[in-house]
């Protein structure tokens, strides 16, 4: 079964984001896809959020919209957000 991912991470302190796409086979656990997809971005690299996307596209037709309000929309599901990152984006909120 196909699945679709989107990781934000940070490389040497500069965020990035990452689409992926996993054919999956079996029961996979949301530890094991967030792996995956940490080891997808380099072990080095401090993982944000990882979240899994449920739409007909592609890796590449994702990536077109990733940064676009159009991926509100989509539905999905977040297995994984680093909490200091969070407080980070919040403290950043509450300031503007």
């Amino acid at each position: 079964m196909r699945r679709l991912f989107v990781v934000d991470y940070r490389e040497k302190g500069v965020s990035k984001h990452q689409c992926l796409e996993f054919d999956v086979e079996g029961i996979a656990t949301d530890a094991a896809l967030i792996t995956a997809c940490h080891v997808y971005v380099g072990m080095n690299n401090d993982p944000d959020s990882v979240s899994e996307v449920f739409t007909d596209m592609n890796a590449k037709e994702l990536e077109k919209i990733v940064l676009t309000p159009e991926l509100l929309f989509l539905p999905r599901r977040h297995l994984y957000v680093n909490a200091e990152e969070m407080k980070r984006c919040a403290k950043i909120l509450k300031e503007a």
